[in-house]
């Protein structure tokens, strides 16, 4: 009966650790004082919403933008990793590169116009800016 006990509590064990590993890549620090960190006006969230998030979002089309940015997981981030992240979005709309030219084959409705480009990029290196003081 021992052996028993200690084979079931050796097996709890186990189930334990996977299940914490397969959660370990969560951002790490959920404190409040990180969850102020970024806030989306009401015209930077329009267009957030209106372009970016069919596929930055845990219901978006694309695995791979998934992987890359998810609008939602930021706030949960370290400072330091929101900002990371602000100066990526901000690189990245510089460089024109979102959303991709095939995304756009299909659906040219998402194209940012230059308006639009320019509140987002304003936007993420004001924030990261004050995230930095």
């Amino acid at each position: 009966m021992k052996t028993y006990m200690k084979i079931s509590l050796l097996l709890l064990a186990v189930v334990a650790l996977f299940i914490r590993a397969r959660y370990s890549d969560q951002p790490k620090d959920t404190s409040i004082k990180h969850l102020t960190g970024v806030v989306l006006p009401a015209d930077v969230k329009t267009v957030v919403d209106n372009k970016c998030y069919g596929c930055h979002s845990v219901d978006g089309q694309s695995d791979e933008a998934k992987e890359a940015l998810m609008w939602d997981s930021i706030p949960h981030y370290s400072k330091a990793r929101q900002i990371s992240i602000l100066d990526n979005i901000a690189e990245v709309l510089d460089k024109n590169e979102m959303p991709p030219e095939d995304f756009l084959k299909e659906h040219p409705d998402a194209k940012l116009s230059p308006a639009e480009s320019q509140l987002l990029k304003n936007w993420a290196e004001t924030t990261a800016d004050e995230l930095m003081k």
